[in-house]
């Protein structure tokens, strides 16, 4: 809590323990991982899955962590004990703590599952063995950092398994993917139908998370060689392909109750992408979607929300075009464009003259709890000012 606001944290991060997968993968696919480094540099979280690099090579090789000021001595001087010791449960909730924030969701792991071409039952395995280290997260932090559940997209078969595993089993309560498309599928495709009933009936929320570098398809990777531009793209774009695919390919026909959030893509597009959206229906969408009964902004205001993070001045537009209902506040902790431990304040000083208290109140607590529905128990019920545990 920092001055009187709640803040729900609804998409952050950690750096991953190197040993993840050894702890937790079952011994028969460990010896299909490793991690190392590419002779002569140093790289983040260098893993390779059956051989192959999980990252691409232009964002392996190209040493974008020097150019964002994120190598390992970047780490530890942001973050210290939290770089050198690990970004275990109990620590990363005092972090968050001292920015405000009193829960978060943590979304990953960003590379080591979805590289093209991985094996489906490996996936599987790699998605059970992270849930499982989520649900020890979850424990460390007294409940405070929680885990979203990846969902292995390769096998909607195993998808479905694993989900159930993690919602039955481990108490995981909302899930993601990435948005790229996957076997040259994109997200509004029929094949992941049984996915989106399952989480619906069990009213468990979906989003979708880019990671720029994956060893695979994503957009700006055959254009782009820099940070910068490759950066620039992919994270919004990847969203929009999302969000335009689920849409007028009808999962939100089909499933009225599903709900899911775009993530770390910004938002100020939103407005005029529903708007372009929407011309295009209004052009072909009889012949193409015939079974489409509802605008594209009007599927989006039912069943969709968007994130913006701490220093997005067009979050005004957002609101004055669609609202403030559907949009959640994210941090990005720990990674290189995170503001911690200012996030929360940087929100809060955003734009007074265009984004009222009320609706940042909304937007850090009250729209991502509406969003994620964790059931009685999950949140906390004690809320303690940032400045207390700063001055302590």
């Amino acid at each position: 809590m920092r001055n009187g606001f709640k803040v729900f944290d609804a998409d952050a991060h950690v750096v991953y323990p190197a040993d993840l997968w050894q702890r937790y993968l079952p011994e028969k696919f460990r010896h299909r991982l490793d991690r190392r480094n590419p002779a002569g540099l140093e790289t983040y979280n260098p893993v390779l899955v059956d051989g192959r690099y999980t990252q691409h090579d232009v964002s392996l090789y190209g040493q974008f962590q020097k150019a964002i000021d994120w190598t390992y001595d970047d780490m530890v001087r942001q973050y210290g004990a939290l770089a050198t010791d690990g970004f275990t449960g109990d620590r990363v909730a005092q972090a968050l703590a001292v920015d405000g924030v009193d829960f978060c969701v943590i979304y990953g792991p960003e590379y080591d599952m979805w590289p093209a071409g991985i094996d489906p039952e490996l996936q599987a395995a790699m998605t059970r063995a992270y849930n499982r280290w989520g649900a020890d997260m979850r424990e460390a932090s007294g409940g405070r950092v929680v885990t979203s559940g990846p969902i292995p997209l390769n096998d909607v078969s195993r998808a479905i398994e694993e989900i159930r595993y993690a919602h039955d089993e481990l108490g995981i309560r909302c899930f993601w993917t990435r948005p790229n498309h996957t076997n040259h599928r994109e997200l509004g495709d029929r094949y992941y139908d049984p996915v989106y009933e399952l989480l619906q009936d069990l009213d468990c929320a979906f989003a979708t998370h880019e990671f720029m570098g994956l060893n695979a398809q994503t957009e700006g990777v055959d254009r782009f060689r820099t940070f910068t531009e490759w950066h620039t793209v992919v994270h919004a774009h990847e969203a929009q392909n999302a969000c335009l695919s689920m849409i007028v390919q009808g999962v939100f026909e089909r499933f009225p109750q599903l709900r899911c959030a775009y993530m770390e893509a910004g938002c100020g597009w939103l407005p005029s992408w529903l708007h372009r959206i929407d011309e295009h229906l209004e052009m072909a969408g009889a012949a193409e979607f015939p079974d489409l009964t509802m605008t594209a902004t009007e599927y989006f205001t039912r069943n969709c929300w968007i994130s913006t993070e701490c220093e997005d001045p067009f979050v005004a537009d957002v609101i004055r075009w669609l609202g403030d209902d559907k949009i959640l506040w994210e941090s990005d902790f720990p990674h290189p464009d995170s503001k911690f431990p200012h996030a929360v304040q940087y929100f809060l000083d955003l734009e007074p003259d265009l984004i009222t208290a009320e609706s940042k109140r909304k937007i850090m607590w009250d729209n991502a709890v509406d969003f994620y529905r964790f059931p009685d128990g999950y949140l906390p019920t004690d809320f303690t000012e940032a400045t207390e545990l700063v001055a302590g």
